[in-house]
């Protein structure tokens, strides 16, 4: 019987309900494109569509303190002209390029089904270069180059563990500004011009958007 006023005592100990930890890791896929600042074109929805690029990639990131997070991706990109066709001006460049990069970043949670991020990061970029040369020929280059970005994204709880979002990311990135006229066969003279000089690439500002899933482990 002393037993019993034990037993009321440790029933009335208010018990802590332990919150579920945060993901360590997680694992997404995303698709979307981006385009190079098109200069001197100021018009909406115009601004960022030279060489346009779309893609698909795969990432993974590890919460490392608090809010503070590292990601890695790999992502595939081709020449496009979906959701805008290229315009008439531009040379019919044709482009893939693979995207290796890292990024450190913060998240804060908005609601308890939404939450936002920023981040920055950087990487390589292995890209293939073509464009037509005279009536029959193709002149091609293949580059690696450096790349850098700064991003912004917020994602919707989907079901535990899984989340849709979008971003957006401003990119640095190597880019190849053409002449069309200046690749006819008759201003080079004799033989084929150079690819290394028709491709010498330089630094520009590119506009990318994206959606994901990504999926806590």
């Amino acid at each position: 019987m002393r037993a019993f006023p034990v037993f009321l005592l440790l029933a009335t100990i208010p018990v802590a309900h332990a919150e579920p930890l945060p993901a360590t890791y997680d694992l997404g896929v995303r698709v979307g494109g981006y385009g190079f600042k098109r200069e001197g074109d100021d018009r909406a929805g115009h601004g960022w569509t030279e060489c346009r690029m779309n893609g698909l990639g795969a990432f993974a990131s590890r919460s490392v303190h608090g809010p503070l997070f590292v990601e890695a991706g790999l992502d595939m990109y081709t020449s496009a002209d979906f959701p805008t066709p290229q315009p008439t001006m531009d040379l019919p460049i044709d482009r893939m390029s693979g995207l290796l990069s890292v990024a450190g970043g913060a998240r804060t949670q908005v609601t308890s089904w939404l939450r936002g991020y920023v981040q920055v990061g950087g990487g390589v970029e292995l890209t293939r270069v073509a464009v037509p040369y005279g009536q029959d020929r193709i002149m091609r280059e293949t580059k690696v180059m450096p790349e850098g970005f700064v991003g912004a994204g917020v994602e919707l709880k989907l079901g535990r563990g899984t989340y849709l979002g979008a971003s957006f990311r401003t990119l640095m990135m190597g880019n190849f500004n053409y002449d069309p006229a200046g690749l006819a066969e008759g201003d080079w003279g004799v033989g084929t011009p150079d690819s290394r000089e028709v491709f010498d690439a330089s630094i520009d500002f590119a506009a990318q958007g994206q959606f994901h899933v990504r999926r806590d482990l």
